[in-house]
């Protein structure tokens, strides 16, 4: 596993610490190489102002999630997971609205 954000490193070593992946490889990509190269798309307002976001978002406040992060990057560029083997992606998830979220189990299900 890898991940690619667009914060700066020690940002984002912060905030990997807090959640217990500080061991995870990852890449910064501000300059959003890497993101543009996996076709990931900017959100519109559709993609942050829906019922879907909204519930999500009111269930991470009732249970007491706040981020007090500040945002880097493009706080609008939508996130994806992807599985590559062999240098080819054979299964890709690209999110479809901010609070949307893969299966990932079954996006890193081992090829057969």
């Amino acid at each position: 596993m890898a991940l690619a954000h667009l914060s700066d490193e020690p940002t984002a070593a912060k905030y990997l610490a807090k959640y217990g992946l500080s061991d995870v490889a990852r890449v910064a990509d501000p300059d959003q190489t890497l993101y543009r190269a996996f076709q990931l798309r900017r959100a519109g307002w559709r993609d942050v102002l829906n019922l879907d976001v909204m519930r999500l978002g009111f269930h991470a406040a009732r249970r007491g999630f706040v981020n007090r992060m500040i945002p880097q990057g493009d706080g609008l560029r939508m996130g994806g997971s992807f599985l590559i083997d062999r240098g080819r992606v054979v299964r890709e998830f690209r999110n479809r609205h901010v609070a949307d979220r893969p299966d990932y189990c079954e996006v890193a299900r081992p090829v057969a």
